[in-house]
């Protein structure tokens, strides 16, 4: 607690410090002083105290600082120390009543910046699907820092819903942060500023684009419309997704023959599943334009890669969608979470050849005769029976 109230005093004694001797009307002769070269911005302009207060105010510093021959210069302070005024006694060339400093001093005056300058740099070092990690340095130009605004603004996203501007504060002894809670595959201006208390300075922007994320939501089931013999007729319906595009649609057979469902990091093409005994595989693989029309599972056909195997006509067959999203290098996938079962040869009878007809045919025929002829003879015998009791 006791160090908590001491941060407070400090931060209120520095804001009255700050508003009582700092902050000053534009163009108030703060008096003349001794400055060091190197800790001033030499503009190469001057021989007027308005020439060099524009100059400084249009690159941000607090003062702006008339020596060496009327030469202006821009300071975040006065200078080293003061020193009487006598000894900043030249006029300045285009304003005799304007003092312009003198030999080994300047005539400091107050611009009307408050606020501080731009960072001197600003990086994007780090990336992920809901986080951007920023480095920057300090102004060149300023009077007090006493924190920085970072704030970042989607402007391109695949959400279907707004998403409203964030921002962060962190203290003026901070250059690094990490930005929390983007949206995966959005795209957003990043600025940052820095405050002297309620006074914000200009910004510098960079932009970022989150790297995309599993799609979201699930995919949806795939509509049957028909099953006859190993092929199958489907609607695949148009996939939605928050974190990235959708780049492909994904077929997935699964023969329920021992198991429900599959395993994704398992998954493959018909060939590697036959090859590890899996009961199930991704038999096609499409893009956009390619769900527009029924799908038949079974076609016997390549689509990107995958086989697309007839069906097995003795097992359960489950079939379910999965979503390829692809962008900048990063690929996510995600497999429907509940798929939509149908069971062989319930709704439509199997494709059967005119030979396994006519066989079919041919033995119930005979079945019927043998039947009839063994019931004739049942007839004749009990006939004759009859007769020789007679």
């Amino acid at each position: 607690m006791g160090k908590y109230w001491l941060v407070t005093i400090i931060y209120i004694l520095q804001y009255f410090y700050y508003f009582s001797h700092v902050k000053g009307d534009r163009g108030d002769y703060i008096g003349c002083y001794k400055f060091n070269i190197n800790d001033v911005l030499n503009t190469h302009s001057g021989q007027s105290v308005d020439v060099c207060l524009s100059v400084c105010e249009e690159i941000y510093y607090k003062y702006a600082l008339l020596g060496n021959g009327s030469t202006c210069f821009c300071g975040n302070n006065p200078g080293q120390f003061e020193v009487p005024s006598e000894s900043c006694n030249t006029p300045c060339p285009k304003n005799e009543t304007q003092k312009c400093g003198g030999d080994n001093a300047a005539s400091v005056y107050d611009t009307d910046v408050i606020a501080p300058g731009p960072p001197a740099s600003f990086d994007i070092v780090n990336i992920t699907e809901t986080t951007v990690r920023v480095h920057w340095t300090a102004p060149q130009a300023y009077s007090i820092i006493t924190g920085y605004n970072i704030h970042a603004v989607a402007i391109e996203t695949y959400a279907d819903y707004s998403l409203l501007p964030l921002e962060w504060r962190v203290s003026n002894s901070t250059y690094y942060s990490e930005l929390l809670n983007l949206q995966p595959g959005s795209v957003y201006n990043i600025s940052i500023a820095a405050s002297n208390y309620e006074y914000e300075g200009p910004n510098v922007t960079r932009r970022a684009e989150t790297i995309i994320g599993t799609p979201n939501p699930s995919p949806p089931d795939i509509i049957i419309k028909q099953r006859r013999g190993d092929r199958m007729v489907v609607q695949i319906p148009e996939a939605r997704n928050v974190n990235g595009p959708v780049s492909r649609y994904r077929i997935v057979v699964s023969i329920e023959l021992y198991q429900q469902g599959f395993v994704v990091d398992n998954l493959g093409n018909y060939t590697y599943a036959m090859e590890q005994g899996y009961p199930y595989y991704i038999t096609a693989e499409l893009d956009g334009d390619d769900i527009k029309h029924d799908f038949i599972i079974g076609d016997r056909s390549t689509y990107n890669g995958f086989y697309n195997a007839p069906l097995p006509l003795t097992n359960d067959i489950e079939v379910s969608l999965g979503i390829v999203s692809e962008k900048n290098h990063a690929r996510k996938v995600r497999y429907a979470e509940s798929t939509k079962k149908i069971i062989l040869n319930i709704n439509e009878p199997e494709e059967v050849s005119p030979l396994v007809v006519a066989l079919g045919a041919g033995i119930a025929i005979s079945v019927v005769l043998i039947l009839i002829g063994i019931g004739l003879l049942i007839i004749l015998r009990k006939k004759i029976q009859m007769k020789m009791s007679e």
